[in-house]
C-alpha cells in the first residue's frame, strides 16, 4: 500500500450525482458493440434521484468507508486498506485511483432501490470519485473521469459494462452520445431548456418492484451480435435507429415523435433474449387505457424489471395514468431532470 496522507485542514462537504433514464438505445454504449454498427449511439436523461457522498474529518491514521444503504462500514488504515471484496468492493477499487488518505470518512448512499436500472451504482462511483478528486486535489476533466469509471467498474465486476450512466452522472441534462473509433461526440442538452421542460411535462418513471439483473440480460444480447447472429444484428440496427430518431425528437422537444421512437425501441429490445420483459410490464403495455394515455414506455436499463420509463400524450392526463401504475403494482417516482454533478457543504455530524 502507498504512504497514507492526512488532507489537512479542510471543511465536510456533500458530492450530490443524478442517476439516468436511457431514452434509447441503451446497451450500444458497450464496448465493442458500439462498433458493429454505423451510426450507433445513445441518448439519455439525468433525474434528479442521485446517488450522495458525504466526506467528513475523521480521526487521524484511519479511514472509514460507511454504505447507508447496506447498513454497514469499514475502518481501515487509510482509503488503499478498503477491501476489494465484498458489498463496498467496486467503491474499494476507486478509492485506489486516487492518492491514499486517512482522517477522512466517506458515507455513501443511493435514492434508488438496488436493481432499478438507472444507472444508480455507476452514479454513486462517480460521486465517489469526484469526492476523492476533490479531496486529493486531482479531479480530472470529466471525459477522462467517465473513462475511467468505466474501467473500473468492467475491472470489478469482471463484465463488459457502458459509458453512458457514467456521463450523465457528470454532465446531466439530455445526452446524445455517438460512438466512434477511439472517440466519443457527447451532445448536451440542458434541463431548463425546451427539451428538458418538455420531459419534465411528459415523462413519468414507475419502479415495477422487480429488481433486474443486467449484465446476465446483457451478455445473452451482446453475445449474439458478436457471434454474428443476422437475426440479433437487424435487431441492434433497428435500436440504433431508434436512438436516432429519440435524438432528432428530443432535441426538437417533440413529445409525440420521441413517445414513436422509445415505442419502437422497446418493440425491438424486448425480443433481443428472454426475460427482457416480465409478463407485469406486458400485461401493462398492453392495457388499452394505458396505451391510450401513453405515447410509448420502456424498461430503463437492460429490461427484466427495475424502472419504467414512459411519455404522456397529454400532461394532463398524468394522474390517470399514475393510478393505473399504482393499480399495477409499480411505485410512481417524481420525475424531473437534472443537472450534473453538484458539491456543497454540509454538516460534520
Amino acid at each position: 500500500m502507498k504512504k497514507t496522507g492526512t488532507p489537512g485542514d479542510w471543511a465536510p462537504f456533500r458530492v450530490l450525482v443524478p442517476n439516468r433514464v436511457d431514452l434509447a438505445g441503451g446497451t450500444l454504449d458497450i464496448y465493442p458493440l458500439y462498433l458493429l454498427f454505423e451510426g450507433a449511439m445513445t441518448v439519455n436523461a439525468a433525474i434528479s434521484v442521485r446517488s450522495v457522498v458525504e466526506a467528513r474529518p475523521f480521526r487521524r491514521g484511519a479511514a472509514r468507508l460507511h454504505s447507508r444503504n447496506y447498513g454497514m462500514a469499514v475502518l481501515a488504515p487509510g482509503t488503499h486498506a478498503i477491501p476489494t471484496e465484498g458489498k463496498l468492493g467496486l467503491l474499494s477499487r476507486a478509492l485506489r485511483h486516487y492518492p491514499a488518505v486517512s482522517g477522512v470518512e466517506l458515507v455513501v448512499r443511493n435514492e434508488a432501490p438496488v436493481g432499478s436500472g438507472i444507472g444508480a451504482s455507476s452514479a454513486l462511483l462517480v460521486a465517489l470519485m469526484a469526492a476523492m478528486g476533490r479531496l486529493t486535489g486531482t479531479a480530472k476533466p470529466w471525459m477522462e473521469t467517465a473513462m475511467a469509471a468505466m474501467e473500473i467498474e468492467a475491472s470489478h465486476l469482471k463484465s463488459l459494462t457502458g459509458r453512458q450512466d457514467h456521463i450523465a452522472a457528470l454532465r446531466g441534462g439530455v445526452q446524445g452520445i455517438r460512438f466512434l473509433p477511439g472517440s466519443l461526440e457527447v451532445n448536451r442538452l440542458p434541463p431548463g431548456g425546451k427539451a428538458g421542460r418538455m420531459l419534465h411535462a411528459h415523462g413519468f418513471l414507475a419502479h415495477t418492484g422487480i429488481a433486474h439483473r443486467s449484465s446476465d440480460v446483457n451478455w445473452r444480447m451482446i453475445r449474439g451480435a458478436i457471434e454474428g447472429d443476422s437475426a440479433v444484428l437487424r435487431k441492434f440496427r433497428g435500436i440504433a435507429a431508434a436512438a436516432r430518431d429519440a435524438w432528432d425528437a428530443v432535441s426538437a422537444a417533440d413529445a409525440g415523435a420521441l413517445g414513436a421512437a422509445v415505442r419502437s425501441e422497446w418493440r425491438i429490445r424486448r425480443t433481443l433474449a428472454e426475460g427482457v420483459s416480465p409478463r407485469k410490464v406486458e400485461d401493462l403495455l398492453a392495457d388499452r387505457r394505458f396505451r391510450r394515455l401513453v405515447s410509448g414506455a420502456k424498461l430503463c436499463g437492460a429490461g427484466n424489471g427495475g424502472m419504467l420509463f414512459g411519455l404522456l400524450r397529454d400532461p394532463a392526463d398524468r394522474p390517470e395514468a399514475e393510478a393505473i401504475l399504482s393499480d399495477a403494482g409499480m411505485s410512481v417516482v417524481p420525475f424531473r431532470i437534472s443537472g450534473g454533478v453538484r458539491i456543497e457543504a454540509c454538516d460534520g455530524a
